[in-house]
């Protein structure tokens, strides 16, 4: 009896053995074939081009002298935050178990050559194949996107948002191109301002008597040139007639020129040779500045003290 004890447990402990070595096996499989991969193995500092298309159209941004331009827009430069966003998100795409891999399934899920949402390259040599290829399809949920990589029969379900990868070269334009940065001087038509210790003042001139300049107005003027906007390029220039802002900055002079037709309001500066479009708000807030409504009207303290803290409230929203 004794010895039957022993047996049946020398063979409980052998089937104890067996069970945890298939179970090391089964989990050791397991977790090799979902080890994540990176998707996007590039440097991204070596990228020298990137095209994206979709929806029938597309866009190409290239690396030019370590600035992102593009092409189909007069060369203009990129806006850089948003690239830089779009390339972070791409490194950290990482593919861990495929949610299919059949042909129909490329169809289904909208990652196939022919049918796609949106078909991604990224070359680190001009002329030369692509080192990154993703066709990007349809949305399993809030900000994720089916992707695919070329020459790969692998489906991934990953956290990126088609929004990430407009086709229009519009949408990649750097809005603040124009943006005067920190004036010192502006030239208008009837006035000139300049920047002192204690704030914008009138420059001396032929009157010895100089008047005050109203902080508000004056902050309103400097603040809508120094973070000016644009919202587009203007293909086909009209006939317009060009009211000329000069200012200066501690990197040199710039001439503005805006002006308006048909409710739309537009500006162009000497250093570029484009047209571009600018919102009615931008254009107020240079345009109806004058020597006359520059000079600070005396006021009552409480109403002054309010004025400029709207000013300065406002101009702290821009920056924002």
């Amino acid at each position: 009896m004794k010895n039957l004890q022993m047996a049946l447990s020398g063979v409980l402990a052998l089937q104890l053995v067996l069970a945890a070595g298939l179970f090391w096996e089964s989990s050791s499989r397991q977790q090799a074939q979902t080890k994540s991969t990176p998707l996007v193995q590039a440097e991204t500092d070596a990228l020298q081009r990137l095209e994206i298309v979709g929806d029938g159209k597309s866009v190409t941004l290239v690396k030019q002298e370590d600035q992102w331009q593009l092409p189909q827009l007069h060369d203009l430069p990129v806006n850089r935050d948003k690239l830089d966003g779009l390339l972070e998100k791409l490194g950290a795409l990482q593919g861990n178990w495929p949610i299919a891999t059949s042909n129909s399934a490329r169809e289904r899920f909208e990652v196939a050559e022919e049918k796609f949402r949106k078909h991604l390259k990224l070359y680190t040599a001009v002329g030369e194949e692509p080192v990154v290829e993703l066709f990007v399809g349809t949305s399993p949920g809030f900000r994720k996107v089916h992707v695919r990589r070329a020459g790969d029969d692998a489906i991934y379900a990953v956290e990126l948002n088609s929004f990430d990868l407009p086709e229009k070269a519009d949408s990649w334009l750097d809005k603040t191109l124009l943006a005067a940065g920190d004036l010192t001087r502006i030239q208008g038509p009837d006035y000139t301002l300049e920047k002192g210790e204690d704030g914008w003042e009138f420059a001396a001139g032929d009157s010895e008597e100089i008047p005050a300049v109203d902080p508000g107005k004056a902050r309103e003027l400097a603040s809508a040139l120094e973070k000016l906007r644009i919202t587009h390029v203007v293909d086909k220039a009209p006939q317009l007639e060009e009211t000329e802002i000069v200012v200066e900055l501690h990197g040199g002079q710039r001439r503005y020129h805006f002006a308006s037709a048909d409710d739309k309001y537009y500006v162009r500066r000497d250093d570029r040779n484009q047209l571009f479009e600018i919102s009615q708000y931008d254009f107020d807030r240079v345009m109806d500045k004058h020597h006359q409504n520059l000079v600070l009207v005396e006021r009552d303290e409480e109403e002054q003290t309010a004025e400029e803290e709207s000013a300065t409230t406002e101009e702290d929203g821009t920056k924002s």
